[in-house]
């Protein structure tokens, strides 16, 4: 196996939830770290386009998206843990649901409550990646309350969800229990009112205290040079082939944007289409900093369509 290489800033919540990720698996990897605002130089030749934080390389593989990155670890590593088979689906519909509604709520919270002191570059950055571009800070004020009482009764059923020992689908720590323990570390370390707020959920707290816990991380510093060296010197071990699926078009070899479903400032993600199943669609990408990369992305959440 390649070395597993992220790309990542550490105050970064989902880059957090795949440290988490990697340390549970026991998974040893490399750091690359990037800046939180773009531009990303030293990135965007790797991805295609895509902007978010974190992504993953495997030699000349290139995973974006967290539920990519780790149906992505599960195969590098052939390790079940995060994802054991009898679970798997009803962990990634949870965890979707999570990384959507939960984790949304849990950012105009903590964005809201920053407006008046974090960098503005920032927080206009971040408005329009999850906001859309009409956001404005009095809007986000005004709906201030009922987003705490929204986060706080999804956040109560997780909560009612766990009971006794064990994870949220199993009595072993799992990828849904990850999620889990990112989003309290993300609303306990970036809203002043965290810590209070997170004591209505004790069974919560509880899984947030035993995820870091048994999450040991096992890194070594990379440079962002050396990391596109590492792409241009490799070659991609992905399949190619498009799956036939009802009433879908698409080809192999078909030049494809690709960007999220929701309303948001990210650029499109542009290739020539290699790879989809039901889970994973795949574009070969050309950058003269690396070479011949191929670019992964979920299927679910992103908009696919031909540009030719």
């Amino acid at each position: 196996m390649k070395d597993l290489i992220l790309h990542h800033y550490w105050p970064s919540p989902f880059a957090h939830k795949i440290r988490l990720a990697l340390g549970l698996s026991g998974a040893v990897w490399k750091s690359v770290e990037i800046p939180r605002v773009p531009p990303k130089p030293l990135l965007m030749p790797l991805t295609a386009g895509y902007r978010r934080t974190p992504v993953l390389q495997s030699g000349a593989d290139v995973y974006c998206d967290t539920q990519n990155i780790v149906r992505a670890l599960s195969e590098l590593t052939d390790d079940r843990k995060l994802l054991p088979d009898d679970r798997r689906g009803t962990i990634l519909a949870f965890t979707d649901w999570a990384d959507g509604a939960v984790f949304n709520l849990a950012a105009r919270v903590v964005l809201t409550s920053a407006l008046d002191t974090a960098p503005p570059e920032f927080i206009q950055d971040r408005g329009g990646l999850y906001f859309g571009p009409n956001w404005t800070p009095q809007g986000l004020k005004s709906q201030l309350p009922g987003v705490i009482l929204q986060l706080a009764a999804h956040l109560n059923s997780i909560d009612q969800g766990l009971s006794g020992r064990g994870g949220y689908v199993s009595d072993d720590l799992s990828y849904a229990d990850i999620t889990i323990a990112y989003l309290a570390w993300f609303i306990r370390g970036r809203w002043d009112q965290g810590p209070e707020f997170l004591q209505q959920f004790p069974n919560i707290e509880r899984i947030e205290r035993e995820v870091h816990a048994a999450a040991q991380e096992n890194h070594q510093e990379l440079s962002a040079e050396e990391a596109l060296v590492i792409a241009e010197r490799s070659q991609s071990a992905s399949p190619c082939g498009v799956t036939a699926q009802c009433g879908v078009t698409l080809e192999q070899g078909m030049r494809v944007t690709i960007k999220p479903q929701a309303e948001t400032s990210d650029p499109p993600v542009i290739g020539r289409l290699r790879y989809i199943d039901r889970e994973r669609v795949s574009i070969d990408h050309h950058a003269p900093e690396v070479g011949d990369v191929v670019v992964h992305l979920p299927i679910a959440g992103y908009q696919i369509q031909s540009c030719e």
